[in-house]
Formats: C-alpha cells, sequence, structure tokens
C-alpha cells in the first residue's frame, strides 16, 4: 500500500492516506489534497507558511490541519506541494501539531479543482501499528 489512496464518492473527494505514525498519514493526506487541488508535479518548493492547530481528537486535528493549509495557502498566494509536520504532541486531552507548507507562486493555471472545504462528514483516524486517516473534501 502506497502513502494513499482515492476512494468512490458520488459527488466530493474521499481518500485514506496511511503511515508508521499519526504525522507521517497527516502529511500523507495533506500530499493527497494538493493531489486533488494542483498540478504538484509542476510547482517548485520555493515558499513556505506555517500552520499549527490545537483540538480534542485526531479527527479534530486533522480537520483543522488541512483546513488551515487549504485557507493558509490562498492567503499566502502559496500552490501547496508538500507538508512536514515539524512538532506533534498531546498535552492533556489536546493534540496539537505544527507544520511547514512547502509550495510554488499561486498561478491559476495550475489549479486543478477548487476545494470548498475540508469535512468532518467520514473523517477517521485509526491508529493500530500503523495509523490511516480517511478524508472527505468538498469540492
Amino acid at each position: 500500500m502506497g502513502k494513499y489512496r482515492f476512494l468512490e464518492h458520488t459527488a466530493d473527494v474521499l481518500f485514506e492516506a496511511y503511515g508508521k505514525s499519526f504525522e507521517e498519514a497527516l502529511e500523507n493526506a495533506a500530499e493527497a489534497m494538493f493531489v486533488v487541488m494542483c498540478d504538484t508535479g509542476r510547482l517548485e518548493e520555493d515558499r513556505s507558511f506555517i500552520v499549527e492547530e490545537q483540538a480534542d481528537s485526531l479527527e479534530n486535528l486533522t480537520v483543522f490541519t488541512l483546513s488551515a493549509i487549504l485557507s493558509q495557502s490562498e492567503i499566502s498566494e502559496v500552490l501547496p506541494k508538500r507538508f512536514k509536520v515539524e512538532k506533534f504532541e498531546k498535552k492533556g486531552g489536546v493534540f496539537s501539531a505544527r507544520g511547514r507548507v512547502f509550495g510554488g507562486k499561486w498561478e491559476g493555471a495550475k489549479v486543478k479543482t477548487n476545494i470548498k472545504a475540508v469535512t468532518h462528514h467520514l473523517i477517521k483516524v485509526e491508529g493500530n501499528g500503523k495509523f490511516t486517516v480517511r478524508v472527505l473534501l468538498d469540492i
């Protein structure tokens, strides 16, 4: 099994991302979202920005982090290519993640799909020796 795979869904984009750790699965989920969003093969990695999120569950942390990447990429005018988790921890009942998104200059011609939102619908995080993150993108 690879980093991620797309699943059938009638109207939106549903995928699962995998990793040896939650961090790796989250990075791969971001990569899957980027592949839906733009032609990542044509992007340089000459720009970057940081996202930081906190949540009460890994599912919410996934949605919040991917949503922050989506909105910040538009604000920063960076088409995302790669996401690297720099810090992940759980303190008490709160999970937090901080990471850097690398990409290139926002160019409309490189955008394939306009993603409206990362949804809570069908979100699922499973970890048992390896992690699986399921995400539904509203397009």
